[in-house]
């Protein structure tokens, strides 16, 4: 028997608005060329028990669902080859290990449901209120594709909207923003209350540093000196080309034919502005992060100072 929600829902002209998070995912993901579901079919509307698919959910954690908001997505192979179905797989994998490690754009995620290559299907949750970064794993039925339910408190969260878990499976992204560093310091102090190692949540590129991936401050920098060589090339070829016109303009004037110099070199002069203030922009962005940084460091280091690891203790 389909539930009041549902009775409501129609009532209310079936209002349906996925919520941001799980819709810059699915984006992303379709832009890979996969299928990715979110609107509930008929066995979904017309459940005793309405799920995350729908805009009238009851089974919202860590509370109760906003109507008319669905949080739900079903990312599917693109076949069923094995091939098509690891990858499946491995998207899971990739979500799971983000959303342990407390990754900024998987945090909305509630629970997701998966398959793997044998044909087991496990359920995966994050609702232990006490510890969020806390998974614990059950059986599932929900077979052949990732479900992926999200958060009831993360309807206009817009962590997710650069996050990519497949470009991140594949090596791609090695980003790391101003939302994610905040985060990661949170994580450092709790690691550090805990008395666990905090390098690893401050500064987590450091394992991508050891398989060759780039520090992304390094890259900041790489990208500043890039843009700084080219405004230096810039300003060069203007100097000439301002030499040029001028000569122009003394040639035309000298024939009889009047013409003026000073229209052409204030557009030349705006874009070099422009530039330069492009690059006085990066500049105050780079000694930001590179403030930030240290700053990180320098609490890092104070706060461990005079700590000494307990060889007694068990793992």
């Amino acid at each position: 028997m389909a539930s009041q929600g549902y009775r409501d829902w129609l009532k209310a002209g079936r209002p349906y608005t996925l919520i941001r998070p799980a819709k810059a995912v699915q984006a992303t993901l379709r832009g890979y060329g996969l299928t990715v579901y979110d609107y509930p079919n008929d066995a979904h509307l017309q459940a005793n028990t309405p799920e995350d698919h729908t805009p009238f959910s009851v089974t919202g954690w860590p509370g109760q669902n906003k109507r008319w908001k669905a949080r739900a997505l079903d990312v599917m192979p693109r076949s069923g080859s094995s091939a098509h179905r690891k990858e499946n797989a491995d998207i899971a994998r990739q979500l799971i290990k983000d959303r342990d490690a407390g990754h900024p754009g998987a945090m909305w995620i509630k629970y997701l449901n998966w398959t793997d290559e044998k044909g087991n299907c496990s359920q995966e949750r994050w609702t232990d209120s006490a510890n969020p970064l806390r998974r614990t794993t059950r059986s599932s039925s929900d077979r052949g594709h990732v479900h992926i339910s999200g958060r009831s408190d993360v309807d206009d969260d817009d962590r997710a909207d650069d996050y990519d878990p497949l470009g991140r499976l594949q090596g791609r992204d090695y980003s790391v923003t101003d939302s994610q560093l905040i985060a990661n310091a949170e994580r450092g102090v709790t690691a550090l209350v805990a008395g666990t190692d905090p390098i690893q949540f401050i500064f987590p590129w450091n394992d991508q540093a050891e398989q060759g991936f780039p520090n992304p401050l390094n890259q900041m920098t790489a990208k500043l000196d890039q843009l700084i060589a080219a405004a230096a090339a810039d300003e060069t070829r203007d100097l000439a080309a301002t030499a040029a016109i001028n000569s122009l303009v003394a040639a035309v004037q000298g024939g009889g034919t009047p013409l003026a110099a000073e229209p052409i070199i204030a557009a030349i002069e705006a874009v070099r502005a422009q530039t330069h203030a492009e690059v006085v922009r990066l500049q105050q962005q780079l000694a930001a992060a590179q403030a930030e940084n240290q700053a990180l460091t320098a609490a890092l280091k104070e706060a461990t100072a005079g700590q000494q690891p307990d060889s007694q203790t068990a793992e």
